[in-house]
């Protein structure tokens, strides 16, 4: 009877895990690709940080087909790319909330060094 305790006891302790990902992108299509400003704009509040971004995708993006995932203290983002379909151009507006926090992202080839702000 003992063994199940502590078994289930440690199955707990293990589970019990802080970290998360959250993310949610929103995205509106603008048009052909044609020559577009390769910035990035970072927004940090106390929710995590969005970053605004133009970029060339398939023109049937529909804002869900991408993937984010963690590698050590960076996360990366990267969008589906198909060499036969017509590309446009959307405006991306990735909001990430992370713990821990990442101190890099890569957003579709493009990195960016998160540096904390001094209190």
């Amino acid at each position: 009877m003992k063994y199940p305790f502590i078994i289930i006891c440690c199955c707990f302790l293990f589970s019990c895990s802080d970290s998360f990902i959250n993310h949610e992108l929103k995205s509106e299509k603008l048009g052909e690709c044609t020559d577009y400003s390769q910035s990035i704009k970072m927004i940090s509040n106390i929710n995590g940080e969005r970053y605004e971004f133009n970029s060339c995708l398939d023109d049937g993006f529909d804002g869900k087909n991408y993937t984010l995932l963690r590698n050590g203290d960076s996360i990366i983002v990267n969008f589906p790319k198909s060499t036969s379909q017509k590309k446009s151009l959307y405006k991306l507006i990735l909001d990430v909330d992370a713990k821990p926090g990442y101190h890099h992202i890569i957003l579709d080839g493009r990195e960016i060094t998160i540096v904390p702000k001094e209190k």
